[in-house]
């Protein structure tokens, strides 16, 4: 008996989660590509049915289709990125309903869209990040938050780490001493642990936090800690922090701009991509490579300039 294929979906699902043990993040992201896609296509009941033809109407139909955005706006079209994105997903599905035998050949292996080009500025300039930090000693309630959300943005911009590594951090995986930050695999992305140098500047603003949270008596081994409880700050409560910030600085930001920011910092600074590899817990350097696109004509000048035919053998 064929079966269907909202079934198979949950299988694949029960397959990421379990045995490739994807972030859940991740996996939320794998469901939200199949819920659009079985909306725009309801036919879709059965991987029979999928086909080159089928696919190409799915991504003309996302194409197409008028979407409300923010306050009502109406819009049409999506980034190459995101077809991108659509394309990883569902080609990742649909190679594993081939691999059992759902599938007689997955139509998407011959349908990779282009590379998008990526032109956006995703780092920081100097300028907004000071007045995202002027905001936070502008506007802190309390010496805590004070210290605490100083900590979170240099520890974001000095390590390159992840959002939800940043969320499961503990005391413990702070070494002031040896100045030394332990990122456990089992919080990253890699599933990878690694240990990153502590900037002295950082170093300087996790001993102001840990001494200040430890005078407030927390007991809590989450090293970031909410205003209101003996607990980590909760993943909504670091989605409010930002908000919060791009409301009091005029900057919009996401955390992951931090990433960006420290990718193109350690470019600027001579650092390698194999170095920057390593520290970012990267297991492909071409996932490094990405993260400079931000550079821009003006990050490469001093480098162009110091170029001279008298150096040349």
């Amino acid at each position: 008996m064929q079966k269907d294929l909202q079934g198979l979906f949950e299988e694949y699902i029960e397959y990421v989660t379990h045995t490739r043990k994807l972030r859940s993040a991740t996996i939320q992201g794998y469901k939200e590509v199949f819920r659009v896609f079985t909306m725009l296509m309801p036919e879709m009941t059965s991987p029979v049915i999928i086909s080159s033809e089928k696919m190409s109407y799915f991504f003309k139909e996302l194409d197409v289709r008028k979407r409300i955005v923010g306050k009502g706006e109406v819009r049409v079209g999506i980034k190459a990125s995101t077809v991108m994105s659509y394309w990883c997903r569902l080609n990742s599905f649909f190679n594993w309903l081939e691999d059992r035998r759902y599938l007689e050949k997955n139509p998407l292996a011959k349908m990779k869209p282009a590379e998008p080009e990526y032109v956006d500025r995703k780092s920081f300039s100097k300028s907004n990040l000071e007045r995202i930090i002027g905001a936070i000693d502008l506007y802190s309630k309390n010496t805590l938050l004070l210290k605490r959300d100083k900590a979170i943005i240099y520890l974001l911009f000095y390590t390159g780490i992840r959002k939800s590594e940043l969320y499961s951090l503990r005391t413990m995986d702070v070494d002031l001493e040896k100045r030394i930050l332990n990122v456990e695999g089992r919080t990253s992305k890699s599933k990878k642990t690694r240990e990153l140098p502590i900037n002295p500047t950082l170093s300087i603003h996790l001993k102001e936090y840990i001494t200040e949270r430890n005078k407030k008596g927390y007991k809590t081994e989450y090293l970031i800690v909410s205003n209101n409880k003996d607990g980590r700050l909760s993943r909504d409560g670091l989605n409010h922090f930002v908000k919060k910030l791009v409301r009091l600085s005029g900057v919009k930001f996401h955390l992951h701009m931090f990433r960006h920011t420290f990718a193109c910092a350690c470019a600027k600074n001579g650092i390698g991509s194999y170095k920057l590899q390593k520290l970012m817990g990267h297991t492909d350097l071409r996932m490094t490579d990405r993260y400079l696109r931000s550079m821009g004509v003006e990050d490469f000048r001093d480098d162009v300039n110091k170029l001279n035919i008298d150096n040349l053998i």
